[in-house]
């Protein structure tokens, strides 16, 4: 059985227009939030930084498992990405997610909480906070995409 009919056989390949419509709206807030950075706007920056991984990460548990998460926590949908894998028997892939979440535990509760502190926190956000959150929605994203890559294949 070759690599290809193995990957398809252990996971759910759900195609479609939903993934497809996620993955643009977190590219759109990712470049948002850039723009957003770049105008001194950092509450919105924060936010939509945030909001780029959870969209990024929901089209790919639709894809993985056939269905809509709901929910806007970023540790949890990467802790419920791993199960996914895990039990779809894509363990490396599982895994990188796992050591993802371990090394980086603090910033990405601090991107969590952007979510809502951006909006009705009592402080504000200043650049360097903003660009760093901007920094880690970014390589939020290249981790999914490498773990898409390497279950989906494309």
């Amino acid at each position: 059985m070759n690599s290809e009919k193995r990957r398809t056989d252990r996971v759910r390949r759900v195609s479609g227009d939903y993934a497809v419509l996620l993955k643009k709206r977190a590219h759109s807030m990712l470049r948002l939030a850039e723009r957003l950075l770049g105008e001194g706007e950092y509450d919105l920056a924060a936010f939509n930084a945030e909001y780029a991984a959870q969209l990024y990460l929901k089209a790919l548990l639709y894809r993985v498992a056939g269905e809509e998460w709901r929910g806007h926590g970023v540790r949890a949908l990467l802790g419920a990405l791993a199960t996914v894998l895990e039990s779809s028997g894509f363990r490396e892939e599982a895994e990188k997610v796992v050591d993802y979440v371990r090394r980086g535990r603090r910033a990405l509760a601090e991107l969590e909480e952007a979510h809502t502190r951006a909006v009705y926190g009592v402080f504000e956000y200043d650049e360097r906070q903003a660009a760093a959150l901007v920094s880690l929605a970014e390589e939020v994203i290249k981790l999914l995409k490498g773990v898409e890559e390497g279950v989906i294949g494309d």
